[in-house]
C-alpha cells in the first residue's frame, strides 16, 4: 500500500511541474505595468531592466519606462525615453503624447506644444486629436494668452467622443477664477465617461492646482 502511495504521489508531482512548464511566464512589460499601477516603480523598472537583458526594449517598453520615470518626476530621463521609443517607432503616438506631457509637467508651455501640435498634425483619430487640442489650449490658459487659448478653445468643440470638451470648458473656467462652473463641467464629465477615460484629462488640473484629488494613474 505504501509503494501504491508513493506512486500515485510520484505521478502528482510529475502532473504538477508539466502544468506548471506550461504556463507561460509574464512578460517584463505586464510585470511592470502591474508592478506601477501598484505603486511600486521601483519594481516596476526592475522588471524592465530584465526585458531589457533580454533584448525586448522596443518602443512599448522604452514609453513604457518614460512613464514611469515621469511619475518619479526624473523628467530629463523620462523625455529621453519618449524620445528613444519615437525613434524605434514612428507610428506610436502615445510617446510623442507622453513628451508633450512631460513638458507641461516642468512648465515648459513652449516646449509641450510643439510635441502635442507635431502629433495633431499627422494624426486622423478623433479621439487622439481631441486629447492634443486639450493640451494646447493648457498651454496656452498657462502662459495666459487670452486670444490663442480662446481659439483654442473653439477647437475643441461639441460634442467629442473623449471627455475634451467638459475638460477644456472646465479648464477655461478655472484659469479665469470661476471655480464654481469648473466643478460643474467636471461632474458633468463624471456622468459620461468612466475614471479610466478621464484620468489624462484630470491629471493637468491637478497639477495646475485646479483639482485637489489627484487622478488615477493610466499608463497608455
Amino acid at each position: 500500500m505504501r509503494a501504491l502511495i508513493a506512486v500515485f504521489a510520484f505521478l502528482a508531482s510529475a502532473l504538477l511541474v508539466t502544468a506548471e512548464e506550461k504556463i507561460p511566464s509574464a512578460d517584463p512589460l505586464t510585470v511592470a505595468s502591474r508592478e506601477m499601477l501598484a505603486g511600486r516603480p521601483e519594481a516596476a523598472l526592475a522588471a524592465l531592466a530584465v526585458g531589457e537583458k533580454d533584448g525586448a526594449l522596443d518602443g512599448k517598453t522604452l514609453s513604457l519606462r518614460g512613464s514611469i520615470r515621469l511619475e518619479q518626476g526624473k523628467f530629463e530621463e523620462a523625455i529621453a525615453d519618449f524620445r528613444a521609443a519615437r525613434e524605434k517607432d514612428m507610428t506610436m503616438p502615445s510617446p510623442r503624447i507622453h513628451l508633450g506631457d512631460a513638458f507641461l509637467r516642468q512648465k515648459k508651455w513652449e516646449e509641450a506644444r510643439a510635441a502635442y501640435a507635431e502629433v495633431l498634425r499627422v494624426t486622423n483619430m478623433i479621439i487622439l486629436s481631441e486629447r492634443l487640442s486639450y493640451g494646447i489650449l493648457l498651454t496656452h490658459l498657462a502662459e495666459k494668452n487670452e486670444a490663442e487659448a480662446k481659439t483654442a478653445l473653439e477647437r475643441v468643440v461639441f460634442p467629442t467622443e473623449s471627455p475634451a470638451y467638459y475638460y477644456a470648458q472646465a479648464a477655461w473656467a478655472f484659469a479665469h477664477d470661476n471655480n464654481k462652473a469648473g466643478v460643474k463641467w467636471l461632474k458633468t464629465a463624471d456622468k459620461i465617461f468612466d475614471e479610466k477615460q478621464i484620468a489624462w484629462f484630470a491629471r493637468p488640473l491637478y497639477d495646475f492646482g485646479w483639482i485637489k484629488t489627484k487622478p488615477p494613474l493610466v499608463l497608455d
